[in-house]
């Protein structure tokens, strides 16, 4: 399914959406020498997003948000993503002002600040007349974040690595999307450390290779699809739990974290389902009805030669 166009562009100015990330499944394999730990992850992007709109400046970067807590400074993944375009451009490149309309609910597992920089990348590219191709972009993504280059891409991917290798893939299946965030945080660091990975590689880590095979129907999708953390973050978030059993009551045929949380999301095969489970989830904590979709580089090039 693509992307809603919800793009406006002048030649000083563009708005685009930046959309967010599930996890259909998340396998944690070992411990590698450089600290990172191999993963196998399926991302799945839908259409949840936020808005960010860039505007011409002679120079400088700046950002403004409306979501209290977001960092508007160095520290938010917009400003590095312009600041590595200009430092990798040198002295000519213009500056820009980028007004993010923050929707995506930031630190749940749902990869907003990184798709806000992927856009970011690709936006300026584009506005800054830079022409850049897009493995030249794909590797300033890595610089920003793991799963940044995902969203360069959108769409399905199975990712390998630290998130950062991408197989492009299409599912043959686009269940309505429920995701609920309640109101916690759930470091990363900590939900690693207490899996207790070591160095010993898993074996095929993970059943997506199978299940990509397999292409079975959506309701099997929970005897293919697992999520490492949830072993550790559930048991230590009863809230979690009791979310993901009302997703399961209210008809989702499976109900996952996505990442490390602590969004959970349900995947429902029949419209209305899923719109009664996204409003008595919503009597509980924040809910948002969500689809398959695809917006990368390509979807966002078109934008600027309409």
């Amino acid at each position: 399914m693509r992307a809603e166009n919800r793009s406006i562009y002048t030649h000083q100015q563009v708005k685009l959406p930046s959309y967010a990330k599930i996890n259909l499944g998340l396998s944690v394999c070992y411990k590698r020498p450089d600290g990172y730990h191999e993963i196998r992850t399926l991302f799945q992007q839908i259409d949840l997003a936020d808005e960010l709109t860039f505007s011409l400046r002679p120079r400088e970067i700046s950002l403004s948000c409306d979501y209290p807590g977001v960092p508007t400074d160095e520290r938010n993944l917009c400003v590095q993503a312009a600041r590595l375009l200009q430092h990798r451009t040198g002295s000519q490149t213009p500056g820009v002002h980028i007004d993010l309309h923050k929707v995506i609910p930031p630190g749940g597992g749902l990869g907003g600040g990184s798709s806000n920089a992927a856009v970011t990348l690709a936006a300026l590219n584009h506005l800054w007349q830079l022409h850049f191709p897009l493995n030249v972009l794909q590797d300033l993504a890595r610089q920003l974040g793991a799963d940044v280059p995902f969203f360069l891409s959108g769409g399905t991917a199975l990712a390998s690595g630290i998130g950062d290798l991408l197989e492009p893939v299409e599912l043959w299946e686009a269940p309505w999307v429920v995701v609920a965030c309640p109101s916690l945080h759930i470091s990363t660091a900590w939900a690693y450390k207490e899996l207790k990975i070591g160095l010993t590689k898993k074996g095929e880590c993970g059943k997506f290779q199978g299940f990509l095979r397999a292409r079975p129907r959506l309701s099997a999708w929970s005897e293919w699809l697992e999520n490492d953390f949830e072993r550790v973050v559930l048991p230590a978030f009863p809230k979690l739990m009791e979310l993901r059993g009302e997703l399961l009551a209210q008809g989702a045929e499976m109900a996952s974290l996505s990442g490390s949380g602590a969004c959970l999301f349900g995947l429902f095969a029949d419209r209305t389902k899923a719109q009664n489970a996204a409003q008595k989830v919503g009597e509980k904590t924040a809910s948002f009805l969500a689809r398959p979709t695809r917006w990368g580089y390509s979807e966002i090039s078109t934008v600027f030669t309409r």
